[in-house]
């Protein structure tokens, strides 16, 4: 089982890709809510976080 920051990465980057919110959850069994939590989240660690997965997609 991947873990929860392995799925949360891999959600942001198929949002990016274009997958609906509606979409993303019914992939990770998660709610809507739960879904823009994440996203939002993801959004803020790629501004500020100092994690090297992080880094590299601010400088793409």
């Amino acid at each position: 089982m991947a873990s929860k920051i392995d799925r949360n990465r891999r959600m942001m980057a198929d949002f990016v890709a274009g997958h609906s919110l509606e979409q993303l959850g019914a992939d990770h069994a998660l709610t809507l809510l739960r879904v823009l939590a994440v996203l939002t989240d993801e959004k803020n660690r790629r501004g500020v976080s100092t994690d090297p997965f992080y880094r590299s997609l601010r400088r793409a």
